[in-house]
């Protein structure tokens, strides 16, 4: 299937689809650092010397984060309180890190999850985030049954009830989606046909590109990233995690867990930061498209003159208009054959933006990665 590029349409059309720029090969969209982190900062010795949201680690040095990452510094020790909080007190050496010293599911024998599978055969993943024994309709010394963390219930009978996701359509990665459909992928934690995933930037955030049907952070640097992940300035991505991990408990501490192979911030329920994303408990930064129109092939949906395609606005020359690219400029000026989910369509472009390499339904060859509509 040839590629499209979203195409401004005529100046009289401009003040609906002002900020749909043509696909072009300049990787000119890095983010903005301000949100960013995490990295070393100031010299400390106690936590009283770094400021919100940051720990005194035992490099003596201020982080952002907790202690189960960074550890303390020396005289203090990392205690996780019973809401699974950690901090840094006044105590013995500065090791920290472990996830010991506090009760409840803090306990230095604690297993972290965030979903079923990180927790081992006969285990649940409990409410509290820790893998506990027996199944989740165990009734426990209250009366209550055992239960699932959150975003999943518990379903089946006596001899074999499990922890499943609460919505069906849920996934932590592409392979979950493998048995609903060619091309079906994780996006933002739900499995997504590839007619709804990103076909280019311009679907994306300013400061993200489309990577394989997913928006995904730009950078030119590690500091461009958020904080769980690492730029591969090849493709110029934040895609690499900063920790990996297979299972949650890798990630070394009640606050973080792991998603997709990266330790990514634990959510709070089912709330994330602005921007950010729920995945099988963890937060990570959202995926999912910003599409302006909906029906593939419709005309006229955006403005007089247009045609939907791939969720975008495109000027269309089909009959009755086979001149509309006339007058425009010429990076619109030819009318060109393009096929997309709908059928075969006409629309205005040139053969420097129109019918690109790639997207969800054309991969690339093995080794390459679709990034904004090109193999790299």
């Amino acid at each position: 299937m040839k590629r499209l590029t979203l195409l401004g349409l005529a100046s009289v059309l401009a003040p609906l689809l002002a900020g749909c720029p043509i696909y072009d090969d300049a990787d000119s969209h890095f983010c903005d650092a301000e949100d960013c982190g995490p990295g070393i900062s100031d010299g400390c010795e106690e936590p009283a010397d770094c400021g919100i949201n940051e720990t005194c680690g035992e490099d003596n040095a201020c982080h952002i984060g907790d202690c189960t990452s960074w550890g303390c510094s020396d005289g203090f020790e990392c205690v996780i309180a019973d809401d699974l909080t950690a901090s840094c007190v006044a105590g013995s050496s500065g090791a920290g890190g472990s996830g010991g010293g506090g009760s409840g599911g803090g306990d230095s024998g604690a297993v972290y999850c965030g979903n079923p599978d990180d927790c081992a055969e006969g285990e649940t993943c409990a409410p509290d985030g820790t893998c506990q024994p027996g199944s989740c309709d165990e009734t426990l010394a209250g009366g209550e049954p055992l239960g699932c963390i959150h975003g999943y219930v518990c379903e089946g009978d006596e001899t074999a009830a499990t922890c499943v996701p609460a919505t069906p359509a849920a996934c932590g990665a592409d392979v979950d989606c493998a048995g609903l459909g060619a091309d079906y992928l994780c996006v933002s934690g739900v499995c997504t046909a590839p007619q709804d995933q990103c076909f280019d930037q311009t679907q994306c955030p300013a400061n993200d590109k489309c990577v394989e049907g997913k928006c995904t952070p730009a950078c030119s640097d590690d500091a461009d990233c958020p904080s769980s992940y690492r730029c591969d300035a090849t493709l110029g991505i934040c895609s690499q995690p900063a920790q990996p991990c297979v299972i949650t408990d890798d990630c070394g501490g009640p606050s973080a867990v792991c998603v997709d192979g990266a330790c990514v911030p634990r959510s709070d329920g089912p709330t994330c930061p602005e921007g950010d994303v729920w995945v099988e408990n963890g937060c990570i930064p959202s995926q999912s498209s910003n599409f302006v129109c909906g029906e593939d092939g419709a005309q006229d949906v955006c403005a007089p003159g247009s045609i939907c395609l791939h969720h975008s606005c495109y000027i269309s020359c089909d009959q009755p208009n086979p001149n509309a690219c006339d007058s425009q400029s010429p990076s619109l000026s030819e009318c060109r054959t393009v096929e997309t989910f709908s059928g075969v369509h006409q629309v205005c472009g040139s053969s420097e933006n129109l019918g690109g390499e790639c997207d969800p339904e054309k991969p690339c060859a093995e080794g390459s990665v679709c990034v904004d509509g090109f193999c790299r």
